[in-house]
């Protein structure tokens, strides 16, 4: 019995293609899936960029001027901050890999 269940199912090829065909397709959409993420990556690399552009572009200087009047005057004070950027995102290529020597047991 166990041996004709087995001859059967041996010879059995009616689900093949579609096997076949969602290896094509699950292939299809890794792929896709990878490239999707590198470029959600990279947008999130600029936007960071952008943001903190934004926040150095924060002026924090001031100016306040001097009083004088009364026989009396005071003298004005003023910080200038001059604002920078950020270096836009660089690619570093990977690092060469070590080669590590494997001793053999004594």
């Amino acid at each position: 019995m166990m041996k004709g269940i087995v001859q059967r199912l041996w010879a059995d090829d009616q689900g093949a293609l579609i096997a076949i065909e969602f290896l094509f397709v699950a292939t299809i959409l890794v792929l896709g899936l990878i490239v999707g993420l590198v470029e959600v990556r990279e947008a999130v690399k600029v936007e960071l960029t952008e943001l903190g552009n934004a926040i150095l572009a924060l002026s924090q200087g001031f100016s306040i001027a001097g009083n004088s009047g009364c026989c009396a005057a005071t003298e004005g004070s003023q910080a200038i901050d001059i604002p920078g950027l950020l270096v836009p995102p660089v690619c570093i290529p990977a690092a060469i890999p070590s080669v590590i020597e494997v001793v053999p047991c004594s």
